[in-house]
């Protein structure tokens, strides 16, 4: 056994420490600019962090088909230290990213030596996949971190002899809480029990007499796991709706349970060869169809997987390869293929493979050109490394396609705003503001760091919004907020009549200005003028409704287009306007009635957010109410209220009688042939 010299521990020492700040750099480098905008996911997590933060703390999360708990507490303190900002939101990834880092080369250097140690690390610091995932607000890649320390506290507690028993008991137990964060962190993490239990099988049948003097620390890993991770399993059995997830990737297995392998060996083809031939076909976290390692470097991961294998019989490389497939495992049973998320466990013992590979070459081509050798690993370190940059920095965070999914619309949106402090009143266009969807408005306030509040946001698709007396305005809509901008024709018209011409910048949003509102004022008008409001027969005893309406001091009904029929929908128009400055979300209702109580026909939406309205300001809604198939034909009420999402509380119409009302009816329309 060669004992490194201390100059030779130093020089590793100093390695290891360059490489970590190189890594470093590469993760935090730009890290709201890259990926260009926040990921309808990353905006999901910050909503449950959000909920730590107001004081819940759950143990198991129902939203987004079911989330473990761990990352969004990270995150949580991450915001309440460093305040709300896409930055913030993102660096829990890059701390654990470190971790999986340093982790890669305690496993490395105690299973194959510093040499191993050293190259793995030095290759993942560089990777596409570990840049990628340690630079989103995500808790996929923050389970790698926990995966790699269990696999090193597990082989320490093997490795250790039978006169350290407290020892190897302590280093069981730090296994098993490690095991327990990484399933406490992401669905991939349920892997981690498996790799543990092939591993107690292995060496019982390969190893016994080594294992009979072992198994109590096998004994204490397992039972402190299952203690930690009990409560969560409960949370998720008290959640109806928890694992809707593994409903929705099961499909393969179902197939092979019903005698068709097929789609299981098609799976497992594809996840296997995700390493070495085509990666996932998909932008979203991926370069498209672009394998983990390249051309340089795929033959020396294969060289380290087949040296591996060959000596699989002993623990280490057995420990090794149960990693490596169990943590590739979960892509081989479920869609999509080639999944590099679903791989994720994996990620590390890949690149320990790619170490080996390295070393074997290095160690043959030293013994006869110790230069070639030297210039063979940086040759291997410096152009792949160059080529995962240019791709994740260059060629991924620049593609249409990532634009869009990233919203990077509307960070630079949120850039252009601070920039132009002359804009006047700011309002954004974009498809996800809603209650249930808001995840454009989401993703501008933690872009913007200063006070975003008093931003008018509203979809164009369905509403837009005018401002109190406050011109000159300015009008952003986004290129790519995660979904296809879209305009209503009429509302369009008529804000175009006033706003008149635009400008693209950089592809990336349009901009108007406007000075006055001339045209939407003359339109009003009419509106107003053709408004018909009664109301329901319950409360006709109230007198007779007057525009424009009052919803509780909130919001005032100015007006209510004629409802005209189009395809299998009623289609109306409402014009608004806004009493205080109140954030606290709220929806229309409207319902096709015959009465003011039978319902043939329902829509519940508001595509206005209430947060950032000032007094005055207005608005116009599209409601386009289906009509029920079974509707007997006839003369039917459009029936309008308020709501407030968040407790189904109905705002009041105040009046001049002493009674309340909570809808009206705004119109009627004739359905079928009477």
């Amino acid at each position: 056994m060669n004992v490194p010299t201390p100059q030779a521990k130093l020089n590793e020492k100093l390695l290891l420490a360059g490489l970590l700040l190189l890594a470093f750099g590469l993760r935090v480098v730009a890290l709201d600019e890259a990926p260009p905008g926040l990921r309808y996911d990353e905006l999901q997590n910050y909503l449950m962090a959000g909920r730590v933060l107001a004081g819940e703390r759950p143990l198991y999360f129902a939203e987004s088909w079911g989330h473990e708990p761990l990352y969004h507490y990270l995150q949580a303190g991450s915001l309440a230290l460093l305040g709300e900002s896409d930055w913030s939101l993102r660096l829990p990834s890059v701390v654990l990213g470190m971790i999986e880092l340093a982790a890669t080369w305690l496993v490395a250097k105690k299973l194959l030596g510093r040499r191993v140690g050293l190259l793995a690390t030095a290759f993942l610091a560089v990777s596409f996949w570990a840049i990628l995932y340690s630079r989103v607000g995500l808790r996929v890649g923050a389970v790698t971190a926990f995966a790699t320390l269990m696999i090193y506290f597990l082989w320490r507690s093997w490795e250790r002899s039978p006169t350290q028993t407290w020892r190897g008991l302590s280093d069981g137990a730090l296994a098993g809480l490690f095991w327990a964060a990484g399933v406490y962190t992401y669905l991939a993490g349920r892997v981690l029990p498996a790799i543990f239990v092939g591993f107690v099988l292995f060496t019982a049948v390969f190893h016994w007499q080594k294992f009979k003097t072992r198994w109590p620390r096998f004994a204490v890993l397992g039972v402190i796991a299952a203690l930690l991770c009990w409560p969560l399993w409960q949370a998720i059995a008290a959640n109806p709706t928890g694992e809707q997830r593994l409903e929705l990737l099961n499909q393969a297995i179902v197939a092979l349970r019903q005698g068709d392998p097929l789609p299981v060996l098609n799976l497992t083809v594809r996840a296997l060869g995700m390493y070495v031939i085509q990666g996932e076909q998909d932008w979203l976290y991926n370069e498209y169809g672009r394998p983990i390692f390249g051309i340089l470097t795929v033959f020396f991961f294969l060289g380290g997987l087949l040296w591996v294998l060959r000596r699989w019989r002993q623990p280490k490389f057995a420990l090794l390869l149960l990693w490596f497939f169990g943590g590739t495992g979960p892509s081989m049973i479920a869609p999509p293929a080639a999944s590099v998320t679903h791989s994720i466990v994996a990620q590390p013992v890949a690149y320990i493979f790619l170490g080996v590979g390295v070393t074997q070459a290095w160690q043959w081509l030293k013994a006869r050109q110790p230069i070639a050798a030297t210039a063979l690993v940086a040759l291997l370190f410096i152009a792949p490394g160059v080529a995962d940059g240019l791709a994740f920095f260059q060629t991924w965070n620049r593609q249409p396609e990532v634009a869009e999914l990233y919203q990077a619309g509307i960070t630079a949106v949120a850039d252009a705003v601070q920039t132009n402090s002359t804009d006047g009143v700011v309002l954004v266009g974009g498809p996800y503001v809603s209650y249930w969807q808001p995840w454009n408005a989401l993703a501008f306030d933690l872009a913007t760091p200063g006070d975003s509040t008093a931003v008018r946001w509203f979809n164009p698709a369905g509403a837009w919004v005018w401002p109190a007396a406050g011109f000159p305005a300015a009008y952003y809509f986004p290129e790519a907020p995660l979904g296809p901008q879209q305009y209503d024709p009429e509302l369009q018209s008529l804000f175009v009549a006033d706003a008149g011409s635009s400008e693209q910048v950089f592809e990336q949003y349009r901009k108007f200005s406007m000075s006055a509102a001339d045209q939407f004022e003359t339109r009003l008008a009419e509106v107003v003028a053709e408004t018909a409001v009664s109301w329901p027969p319950d409360f006709l005893h109230l007198p007779a409704p007057q525009l424009p309406i009052n919803f509780d001091n909130r919001l005032h009904l100015l007006a209510a287009s004629q409802p005209e029929i189009v395809g299998d929908a009623v289609r109306f128009v409402t014009y608004w306007q806004v009493d205080v400055a109140d954030s606290t979300p709220l929806v229309a209702f409207v319902h096709l009635t015959s009465d003011g109580v039978d319902i043939w026909g329902q829509q519940d939406w508001l595509d206005v957010r209430m947060a950032g309205l000032q007094p005055g300001d207005r608005f116009v809604q599209v409601h386009t109410v289906p009509i029920d198939p079974n509707a007997v034909p006839g003369l039917y009420h459009l029936q309008l209220g308020l709501y407030r999402p968040d407790s189904g509380q109905r705002l009041s119409i105040i009046t001049d009688g002493d009674g309340v009302a909570d809808r009206i009816w705004v119109g009627q329309t004739t359905v079928g042939n009477p």
